[in-house]
């Protein structure tokens, strides 16, 4: 190897050493990737995931005195949301509450939400140690509950710019339509 090879494979090395990435993750893998630092494929564009078809079950039919359990918000009605076409109305943060606090104050929050108008809401639940946390997991759990299903319609988990697993976005149902049946 000559003189000048050696130099610049040398000064090569001094500069990769030195180098950080200017932006994400991927770019910093891309770039070891490119030096052979390491033995990985570089990443292939995302596809677009084929939507599962659930087979049709028909649902039992629902007295008029039980409302409808709350279910998963449409994906539209979520979108709205994170691009800021639909207001988030109201907050809660229950987080770093006992289980018994956080539901009564979670179900006095919804009740006086669907008296006032407001149509959505951020509950935030907080993420728990590993991401286990217990009112994350009983806040679905007690939006199913009876008591809760007159207030609300459906629930979904926050974007991450709203606190992602942490919080989930509430769905009151309308009182005008309500009254109307």
């Amino acid at each position: 190897m000559s003189k000048k090879r050696k130099e610049d494979s040398e000064l090569w090395e001094r500069v990769k050493r030195t180098a950080k990435p200017l932006h994400s993750n991927r770019a910093s893998l891309e770039f070891k990737a490119e030096m052979g630092e390491m033995n990985i494929p570089r990443p292939q564009p995302v596809r677009a995931v084929p939507r599962i078809i659930r087979p049709y079950t028909p649902e039992p039919a629902v007295s008029i005195a039980r409302a409808p359990k709350p279910s998963l918000l449409d994906q539209s009605v979520t979108r709205k949301i994170i691009k800021g076409r639909t207001g988030i109305d109201g907050r809660i943060d229950l987080h770093g509450m006992v289980q018994s606090e956080a539901h009564s104050r979670l179900f006095r929050y919804l009740e006086n939400s669907y008296q006032v108008g407001r149509r959505t809401i951020l509950v935030i639940t907080g993420k728990g140690r590993r991401g286990e946390g217990i009112l994350r997991q009983a806040v679905p759990r007690w939006l199913s509950e009876p008591e809760f299903r007159k207030y609300a319609s459906g629930y979904h988990e926050a974007h991450v710019t709203h606190g992602g697993g942490g919080a989930l976005y509430v769905r009151i149902r309308n009182p005008l339509k309500a009254t109307s049946r």
